[in-house]
């Protein structure tokens, strides 16, 4: 994932954007899987953003550690998590880091695997997740289902956010490229303080999108053997949600 995608404006407003994403369902449905298919006391969590999954796991016994290559994320999740003794965040790219330990379980959500734009960049990523993974450990993420992307087609909105003397407005656009399978979101954000436009950005979102027998084919090429998925957890609406599943493997 790239780190412009994700600047300071963004990252300082980012989580009173998704105020209602249901992180707590998400976390319950990580949680069953885990329960059903291993033993898993430590999890690492890959794109762990501003750390909201991370700070829910810690909360139910885990130990925990985030890796994100965007420092206003890091600085966010850093501070989320002082509460819990153990957990931990780094500042890395997900191709590059190397934490010297192993864990039961890896996550991937919120759509990070699908920011991945190549294929060399996908099995990169499952290279660093598998060897982080213990033999048999678990790797959990999220991404969004070709077959809903394609058939409900690109969405886009207008919404505003004010705290304080501040408001955040935030303009989207949606555009589907089926044959790349790339899901497009252009982001205008405006920051205003009373009658001022104090900051803005213009970001592009490119998310790939995976259909069923492509997405098992990556995950065996990179080691895993895909054992489950269903839809995500949560009720919040939008084409996330509605177009996201969940998606667990074994390492082999």
């Amino acid at each position: 994932m790239r780190a412009e995608i994700f600047g300071s404006l963004h990252a300082q407003w980012y989580d009173r954007w998704h105020a209602g994403k249901d992180y707590q369902s998400e976390v319950d449905q990580l949680v069953a899987v885990f329960t059903e298919h291993g033993r898993v006391s430590s999890v690492m969590d890959m794109g762990c953003g501003t750390g909201r999954h991370l700070e829910k796991l810690a909360e139910a016994g885990y130990v925990v550690v985030g890796v994100d290559r965007s420092p206003g994320m890091v600085a966010q999740a850093r501070r989320r998590l002082q509460p819990y003794a153990g957990a931990s965040v780094v500042q890395a790219d997900l191709l590059e880091v190397r934490l010297g330990s192993t864990f039961e379980a890896v996550i991937m959500m919120f759509s990070v695997f699908g920011y991945l734009g190549t294929t060399g960049e996908l099995l990169g990523a499952l290279g660093t997740a598998r060897r982080h993974l213990r033999p048999g450990g678990l790797l959990v993420l999220d991404v969004l289902d070709g077959g809903a992307v394609l058939s409900n087609g690109p969405r886009g909105g207008f919404t505003a956010m004010t705290d304080g003397t501040q408001s955040l407005l935030r303009a989207t656009t949606g555009r589907v490229h089926p044959d790349e399978q790339v899901y497009e979101m252009g982001v205008h954000l405006w920051l205003i303080d009373g009658d001022r436009l104090v900051d803005q950005d213009t970001e592009t979102h490119s998310l790939r999108f995976f259909l069923p027998r492509e997405l098992e084919l990556i995950l065996e090429v990179a080691g895993f053997e895909l054992i489950g998925s269903a839809p995500i957890a949560g009720g919040q609406p939008g084409p996330a949600r509605e177009w996201s599943k969940l998606v667990w493997a074994r390492r082999t």
